[in-house]
């Protein structure tokens, strides 16, 4: 369990985000929504430790932030793809060789993302979607204990929503907890809003 008291996120000596108590369980999907500037980014780059400007609490069961290090994968539009690589090169990158049962997963989370016939594509012509699409495929062969979406509704169309989902449920069976950000309120899952710098259960 991801627990979380008296947090205050603090930027430019202002605090931006307020969470008196929260507690999430492995195995869960958890969106939240906000405007600009209402500090989502800086949240989840705060559990991963690239954001130290806070107070308050965060234990991951029952261990201090610093223990999530190795636990913890944040995807968001700064990550590097290989451009003169494929899709599937890339997803590999820096995973070494896959295993059998790897290898079916990702050909399997693939063909529900309705990707598998550009696998071979170099990734130099993707679009934001597709490279998204490339970093779950590879995070959920990663299999964190927690995985972070930034901006999580900026790029997907509602066709591949719905495939995302699927792949997600597939993360969420394996005990991975997910917690995503985005601007709309319309992602239909445990949902929290940023309402004057607090967070809130909606």
């Amino acid at each position: 369990m991801l627990k979380i008291n008296n947090f205050k996120l603090i930027s430019s000596k202002q605090i931006i985000l307020s969470i008196a108590d929260l507690s999430l369980e492995l195995g869960t999907f958890t969106y939240i929504h906000g405007t600009n500037s209402t500090g989502k980014s800086l949240f989840l780059k705060t559990l991963i430790g690239q954001y130290k400007n806070f107070s308050g609490e965060i234990t991951f069961k029952k261990q201090p932030l610093s223990s999530l290090k190795n636990s913890v994968l944040l995807l968001n539009n700064e990550l590097p793809v290989i451009k003169k690589l494929d899709y599937i090169e890339n997803i590999k990158f820096s995973l070494g060789k896959l295993g059998n049962v790897q290898n079916n997963r990702l050909v399997e989370m693939a063909s529900i993302l309705g990707i598998t016939n550009i696998l071979k594509n170099k990734m130099e012509f993707s679009s934001r979607s597709e490279r998204m699409c490339m970093y779950i495929i590879r995070a959920a062969l990663i299999s964190p204990s927690i995985l972070l979406i930034d901006d999580f509704d900026d790029y997907f169309d509602d066709n591949l929503f719905q495939r995302i989902y699927q792949v997600i449920s597939l993360c969420l069976k394996s005990g991975m907890l997910i917690i995503s950000t985005g601007k709309s309120s319309a992602v239909n899952n445990t949902t929290f809003s940023i309402i004057s710098g607090e967070l809130k259960r909606v």
